[in-house]
């Protein structure tokens, strides 16, 4: 049976191409296996979606993320989820703030893939467990 997938845009600066590499390399080692890119922005995604509302909204106040996006695109294949996930965070961050403008999905995920290197490494591979069981690509087996 195949999985629903989609191709999010993630629009890059040289300094938010720096972070993708970093949170993808950081969440290879925490998992011990090799993950497709798109897993990558799903855990961090998914990750984000437990961190306490009030601490997303003070990471996208304090967070220079302007300086994170950019011209370059970069397309990572992800489960439809992935949206539905970040969608849900910036809902309640706009609850949260009424007053002010709702984030991005691009703020999310730039937010999101920042925060994986501060991550604790438990709650890292508990989100990479969630993010297989709700359709990510799987990682080869080893033999």
């Amino acid at each position: 049976m195949s999985r629903a997938r989609r191709s999010f845009k993630l629009r890059l600066s040289s300094a938010g191409v720096d972070v993708l590499i970093d949170s993808h390399c950081h969440l290879i080692r925490v998992t011990r296996t090799l993950i497709a890119w798109g897993t990558t922005l799903h855990v961090a995604v998914e990750h984000l979606s437990t961190v306490p509302t009030r601490e997303i909204v003070a990471r996208l106040k304090a967070q220079s993320l302007e300086r994170l996006g950019g011209a370059e695109e970069h397309h990572v294949g992800a489960s439809h989820r992935l949206r539905e996930i970040a969608t849900d965070i910036a809902e309640r961050v706009q609850h949260d703030a009424p007053g002010a403008r709702p984030p991005h999905l691009g703020a999310i995920y730039l937010l999101a893939l920042q925060q994986v290197t501060e991550a604790d490494k438990t709650a890292l591979l508990l989100a990479f467990d969630r993010v297989l069981q709700a359709g990510a690509r799987a990682p080869a087996r080893r033999e």
